[in-house]
């Protein structure tokens, strides 16, 4: 069942994140929670529970499951995540903030041990692509939730190990407000120089042509002539 649906997901030609559907809920995997900030930020949160998750029988195989759970894509090579920074660890039990709040929640009897570690980081290009390193026995539920202004229901994708996101446009970067300031004075320099070296050129060019007396005769102007006697 669950296979089905990844590879009804992927026949595209490569993971795309797909309206939320129910479809069980999501303790069997890992949850990545995937937020875009302003400026090209990005925060990643990826929870393991080892109470629920048959795979994850104990808090060392959390965080080790947790180690290298995807990669980014980085020009022609592929990243760890935590070559991007150290992730931030919380041992915490609220199930709420791993998966999307339509998905249907874990049983009643259902008890949780999670731990989420969460890398944030600017990314450097327009857009993220994530795989899941081929085998990795731990599948990954990405999701993206959505502002409340858009009534959008939260977007998802099921990866599987050497499964591949297509492109997830980051936000764009912002001018820095600073920039405004500096920007236009620094525009506006070079031409205040150059006008007053224009200025200067030409009051020295002005300064080396003689002063004509028109009074004087039209022969040696500097030369001074007594009247007769």
């Amino acid at each position: 069942m669950r296979l089905g649906r990844s590879i009804r997901i992927l026949a595209a030609g490569g993971a795309v994140l797909a309206p939320l559907c129910a479809f069980g809920h999501a303790i069997e995997y890992l949850t990545a929670k995937l937020t875009l900030l302003p400026d090209a930020f990005v925060r990643l949160e990826i929870t393991a529970d080892h109470a629920s998750n048959p795979l994850i029988p104990d808090e060392a195989a959390a965080l080790d499951a947790l180690k290298n759970p995807l990669h980014l894509q980085s020009g022609s090579q592929w990243l760890q995540l935590s070559d991007l920074t150290a992730p931030k660890i919380e041992h915490h039990k609220d199930w709420s903030r791993c998966a999307p709040p339509n998905l249907p929640p874990p049983p009643p009897e259902a008890e949780h041990a999670l731990i989420t570690a969460t890398w944030q980081w600017q990314h450097p290009d327009d857009a993220l692509i994530f795989t899941v390193p081929k085998g990795n026995r731990h599948d990954v539920f990405l999701w993206q939730p959505t502002q409340a202004d858009e009534g959008a229901a939260p977007r998802w994708m099921v990866l599987l190990a050497g499964d591949v996101t297509r492109e997830i446009p980051v936000l764009p970067r912002r001018w820095p407000f600073w920039l405004l300031l500096v920007i236009p004075p620094a525009l506006l320099l070079p031409w205040l120089l150059l006008r007053q070296m224009r200025k200067g050129t030409h009051a020295n060019s002005r300064a080396k042509i003689p002063d004509i007396d028109s009074s004087q005769p039209q022969g040696n102007r500097h030369s001074h002539v007594p009247p007769n006697p």
